[in-house]
């Protein structure tokens, strides 16, 4: 009996293999369609590839209707990439459909789906992540459908918030421009921005930062051609038809024409944010001193305290940039705070299994060039994530000992970690035992440099102090664990990303399509944890760069009016303006970012079936990992069998046959009866027996 070792889903890899009623694809130029299946002419002038997108009501038989060309049926659920769904639920900066949005994300919300990661709000759609193998992509539309036409009344009612604004001056450089170019006086202008009533559409760009609609159509101004590097916090900006707030010292391209002494976004307080979706604001003109007496009267951030002795890290040399980063702050996007964490987080993940810690323990992640840190405690340690030179060199003297890497390796006190510059890739990572110790902030340890959120709000300095957590297991007894040759990933300096077209590809020239998928891009030396910048022959738009402002998901190529595109990384802000031609699959957006400066980047189409498959076999690939970190004694990586998803998709179809039985700890490839381990079943299904390891996801 064929017998093969998989790790149980709920759900299992979705087969696109037909198209059914009212489904419709993906036109080669972009536009869905429902103009072909069951039985339905083609439509003219739309070459089809057979990619399943969403649900709409099907055409009339016989007739052929497009989107963008007749009907408009809302909501609209396009992929982004294969790990989120943007869900439209109309056009443009509309009161009533920004209603729908928030009524739709508390909406689903209240159903707390496990496999929902989180909902961005934007101005008219809404992001959906999610874990495509807790859920297909039928079941999370059918999700969004039921919610959608719940009928729930989500959008709490709005409060009316006044803000204090001293404008003009120091404080507002640009509103005399302002004054100039809408041919107003600069009292008219102040008069004109405090009389209106400004509604919150959403929250993005920054933590906290209020995307407000609203704005008297005769100040409508452009942006900056460049923006500031730095804009003051409390800045109150207008650009278009929209005005906004600045919570926080960030760079930005809007007219900044006054300036509020209220601190809009706060971790430290029981409520962070000031402002939230459905607030009406209006703003108040204030003078001097004011200004001065309400900002004497804001209470100072509460910045977290490290305590300063025990078993920890001291930083003697930091290097290039080196952050302490977990696996991210999850369920703050909709208030613009950025996910963050590590950039390549199967690296800082295994390190923690190696160590014995859990997923989301926090380590350091080293950028390009080495540190040097010494030890005050017994500390097991391994480095992971792109190879370097490394060094431990013992307190009382002697000769260096080379640290080989994903090996655990016990310091003493006084004994001090040297590494090197990386040899390839270009992040590195100090994972501990017990992890890194420092407060949380949101739910996180991570490090936001763009939103200056975090434990420290920094890199790291020399003289700083990390305290490190208590181990789950004793430091001495992790020493020599380590992950195999066979199973450390390669980091080489050119990478083949696959990438789902959409959700606005049908924004760029035909031979712009053609030129992402058939040449070669470079990282660029603006790139960071943000973003990778790509230089290559730029890429058209068709119907222009900006659209209305949308949520973010990870890997996505946002292409600005320069032609030059974006890969957006871990630390991306959580909404954007600009048309996104593809998205990047998880898995490669992760090896993306170990990219350096100059690495090469080559695309390929995949279909939303192929990401999906892609993404199982990914998770899979970590389980097995995981699972052989668990098992004693240790077996050859290389030896587990493969499984086709195909076969476990095709075999827990509905009406198959199950059976599970618990094995015993003599069963094959037992784990050692590790209480901390997975579950382990035998499970038979229609015919086929499999070796399951069942594990909560962290």
């Amino acid at each position: 009996m064929a017998r093969t070792r998989v790790l149980a889903r709920q759900e299992s890899v979705p087969v696109l293999g037909k198209i059914l009623p009212g489904w419709f694809l993906f036109c080669q130029g972009g536009w869905p369609c429902s103009c072909q299946g069951a039985g339905v002419p083609a439509c003219a002038g739309h070459p089809h590839r057979p990619r399943m997108v969403g649900r709409v009501p099907g055409p009339p038989p016989g007739e052929s209707a497009c989107w963008g060309e007749s009907m408009q049926p809302w909501p609209k659920v396009l992929p982004c990439g294969d790990q989120a769904a943007l869900v439209r639920l109309g056009e443009g900066v509309d009161p009533e459909v920004n209603r729908r949005v928030h009524r739709l994300a508390a909406a689903l919300g209240k159903r707390r789906h496990p496999a929902v990661r989180e909902v961005v709000p934007g101005y008219d759609s809404l992001l959906v992540e999610y874990d495509p193998l807790r859920l297909r992509w039928s079941d999370l539309l059918r999700l969004v459908e039921e919610a959608a036409g719940a009928g729930d009344d989500g959008e709490p009612i709005g409060r009316v918030v006044e803000i204090p604004v001293l404008y003009g001056g120091e404080a507002g450089p640009d509103l005399d421009w302002v004054a100039e170019q809408t041919g107003l006086s600069a009292e008219e202008v102040i008069r004109r921005h405090a009389a209106g009533r400004y509604r919150v559409y959403c929250l993005g760009f920054s933590p906290g930062f209020p995307y407000l609609g609203g704005l008297d159509p005769a100040l409508r101004v452009p942006r900056l051609p460049d923006p500031r590097p730095w804009v003051p916090a409390g800045s109150v900006g207008i650009a278009g038809d929209q005005t906004g707030i600045y919570p926080a010292e960030t760079p930005g391209g809007w007219r900044i024409i006054g300036r509020t002494p209220l601190r809009l976004f706060d971790p430290g307080r029981e409520e962070p944010f000031r402002l939230a979706p459905g607030d009406e604001v209006r703003f108040v003109p204030v003078d001097p001193a004011t200004y001065a007496r309400l900002a004497a009267a804001e209470p100072e951030p509460v910045c977290p305290r490290i305590r300063g002795s025990g078993v920890g890290l001291r930083i003697l040399s930091p290097g290039l940039m080196t952050t302490v980063q977990d696996l991210g702050r999850r369920g703050y996007q909709a208030y613009g705070v950025p996910v963050a964490g590590a950039v390549d987080d199967w690296a800082l993940r295994v390190g923690n299994w190696i160590l014995g810690n859990r997923s989301r323990a926090a380590g350091l992640e080293i950028t390009l060039t080495g540190l040097e840190v010494e030890f005050t405690g017994p500390v097991a340690f391994c480095l992971t994530g792109a190879p370097v030179p490394a060094e431990l060199i013992p307190a009382g003297g002697g000769s260096p000992r080379p640290v080989p890497g994903w090996t655990a390796v016990l310091a003493g006190p006084g004994d001090r970690l040297r590494v090197g510059p990386a040899i390839r890739g270009c992040r590195t990572y100090l994972c501990v035992a017990g992890g890194i110790d420092v407060p949380l902030v949101l739910g996180s340890r991570s490090e936001d440099l763009f939103g200056g959120l975090g434990p420290l709000g920094r890199p790291l300095q020399a003289g700083d102090w990390l305290p490190v957590g208590l181990p789950i297991l004793p430091p001495a007894d992790l020493a020599g664990r380590r992950l195999p040759p066979d199973g450390i990933p390669d980091y080489p300096p050119e990478l083949r990303l696959r990438v789902v077209m959409g959700p606005q590809a049908d924004r760029f020239t035909p031979e712009a399509v053609e030129r992402l998928l058939t040449g070669e891009f470079r990282v660029g030396p603006r790139s960071s944890r943000q973003a990778l910048e790509l230089e290559g022959t730029p890429l058209e738009h068709r119907e222009g760069a900006d659209i209305v402002s949308e949520g973010n998901p990870l890997g996505a190529i946002q292409v600005p009016a320069s032609g030059r595109p974006f890969l957006l990384l871990r630390n991306r802000q959580t909404l954007g303006g600009y048309a996104k031609i593809g998205v990047v699959i998880r898995q490669d957006a992760v090896a993306a970012g170990q990219l350096p400066p100059g690495g090469r980047i080559r695309f390929q189409e995949v279909d939303l079936a192929e990401a999906h498959a892609l993404a199982w076999a990914e998770r899979r690939r970590l389980a097995q990992v995981r699972r052989y970190l668990l098992q004693q004694p240790l077996v050859s990586f290389a030896g587990m069998l493969p499984v086709d998803p195909l076969q476990l998709s095709a075999a827990v179809a509905p009406g198959a046959a199950t059976a599970a039985s618990p094995t015993g700890a003599a069963g094959p490839g037992s784990p050692g009866g590790s209480p901390a381990g997975p579950r382990h079943l035998r499970i038979r299904i229609a015919g086929v027996e499999f070796d399951v390891w069942v594990e909560e996801e962290e």
